[in-house]
């Protein structure tokens, strides 16, 4: 659907929710986010709606999530994390106050550019994408520390998993104080190092990374420094470096698959010669 049509769908559906898409004098922009499952949409209102924001974001969903991902923002807001407020939903849209910042994946790639190494950075600038991926693991953490369980019948402890976890999942401010991640459309209860490998692999399948580079030590560095963080915090969790590998290898394939990049699946043995030895 074109943004056009999606505009004038909006309008059409939430008017009885924001009076003021009823009303000629507040004219609105919309351009849509990235994302493979939902339409997300960033709108922008030319003056301010009474009981709204300015600007916000809209996620149209395709898939039935709606209700989970609603549920798990109010969820995470009450425990304290930082994610988008929910100002209302109405099948099929979930109307998101807009976080500001700069999205992690990019942050970090760009900056990473034309380097091999972290030592490549001037200090400053390696101090912030170091902070950047240590907030990163304190999210985490957080995250599955205080939505664990142990069921019954079971020694395996369970955590809320986000769920297809990617870099540009999150946004960091500015100054990076704050990290708040995003789309929980996917969230289930599982194993914490699920959400952790997927972390890896996308730290290493984005460019510059593993299918840039035969040895992308900038991006083993920070993998390093994200798990070592990460078990600081949540030093009772169990790493498991075989079901880690494990993990990362299914992750790495799923994306190659996705993208139809010109890579048969990657084995094993071939992943742990070519990078897992970096990891500690």
């Amino acid at each position: 659907m074109s943004l056009i049509k999606i505009k004038s769908k909006i309008k059409k559906d939430l008017k009885g929710v924001i009076p003021e898409f009823r009303n000629d004098n507040h004219e609105f922009e919309i351009y849509e986010l990235k994302s493979r499952k939902n339409a997300v949409i960033n709108l922008i209102f030319n003056k301010k709606p009474q009981d709204f924001p300015q600007e916000l974001v809209i996620k149209i969903f395709r898939t039935k999530n709606i209700v989970s991902e609603n549920n798990i923002l109010i969820r995470l807001r009450n425990q304290n994390f930082q994610v988008p407020k929910v100002l209302y939903l109405k099948k099929p849209y979930l109307i998101l106050e807009k976080v500001q910042g700069d999205n992690l994946c990019d942050f970090i790639n760009d900056n990473l550019k034309n380097t091999e190494k972290l030592e490549d950075l001037d200090s400053d600038l390696k101090t912030q994408i170091i902070m950047s991926m240590e907030k990163l693991a304190e999210w985490l953490a957080q995250l599955h520390k205080k939505n664990s369980v142990r069921k019954r019948g079971s020694k395996e402890l369970f955590v809320l998993n986000k769920g297809d976890t990617r870099l540009r999942d999150f946004i960091i401010d500015q100054s990076l104080e704050t990290l708040y991640g995003l789309d929980f459309e996917d969230a289930y209860e599982g194993n914490h190092i699920d959400d952790l490998a997927w972390i890896c692999c996308s730290l290493l399948d984005t460019s510059p990374g593993l299918f840039d580079m035969d040895d992308p030590k900038h991006k083993i560095d920070l993998i390093n420094l994200f798990l070592k963080k990460y078990y600081q915090i949540n030093s009772s969790f169990q790493f498991d470096f075989n079901y880690f590998t494990e993990k990362i290898i299914g992750h790495l394939n799923i994306v190659i698959e996705r993208r139809n990049l010109p890579f048969g699946p990657i084995s094993t043995s071939s992943f742990i010669e070519k990078v897992s030895k970096g990891i500690n």
